[in-house]
């Protein structure tokens, strides 16, 4: 039985995003990359569809959000990296539903400065369900410089009809359950620092 670790935060009201979908578990050292965004009936994936900075590197952490906040959930190569390619991500991943959802942890920016947004103590991060068997528009984030450091704030220039345009280039179908589905929502909620960091 594998050895899971766990952080529980107070709990932070949610705020509804209609936006994009993502996914993951608390960070760590150990990750792995999401897997080719493509349909597989043999299997109950989820492929999530949000906004990031282009060309960024986000790393997606899992966890379960209850009435007492966010616990934390983390086991070697659980820690998912997903990339932006035109300013969104699309992401196959397993399937978390109800309490379980995803969250963003880390951005690395691709602006040659080799900057990275980690999260620091009690930092919000957005949350998100991965709906298995559907294609899911979540929402979005941006990264906003503030000082000398990085802040992630909601995108609202994240909307259903500019996924589905990326997506009409790659994959119709795709395109055309962004398009007519239901939006995802994204919620914010407290990671503490006593959540295991990559």
């Amino acid at each position: 039985m594998r050895a899971r670790r766990f952080c529980r935060v107070a709990a932070v009201a949610p705020t509804a995003l209609p936006l994009l979908a993502l996914v993951t578990g608390c960070g760590r050292a150990d990750f792995r990359k999401a897997g080719p965004a493509h349909a597989d009936k043999a299997r109950p994936a989820a492929v999530v569809v949000f906004a990031a900075p282009p060309r960024a590197k986000v790393w997606l952490t899992q966890g379960v959000a209850d009435d007492a906040g966010w616990t934390c959930e983390g086991a070697a190569g659980e820690t998912v990296q997903v990339s932006s390619e035109s300013g969104i991500v699309v992401a196959k991943l397993p399937a978390r539903t109800g309490r379980e959802k995803y969250a963003i942890a880390e951005v690395a920016i691709a602006d040659g400065s080799d900057r990275r947004l980690r999260l620091g103590a009690n930092a919000k991060v957005p949350v998100f369900n991965a709906v298995p068997g559907k294609v899911t528009m979540v929402g979005g984030v941006k990264v906003l410089a503030v000082g000398d450091g990085l802040s992630l704030l909601p995108d609202p220039s994240a909307t259903r009809a500019r996924a589905a345009r990326f997506l009409a280039g790659k994959d119709r179908r795709m395109s055309a359950s962004v398009a007519k589905g239901k939006v995802g929502r994204m919620s914010w909620v407290a990671m503490p620092d006593s959540c295991p960091r990559r």
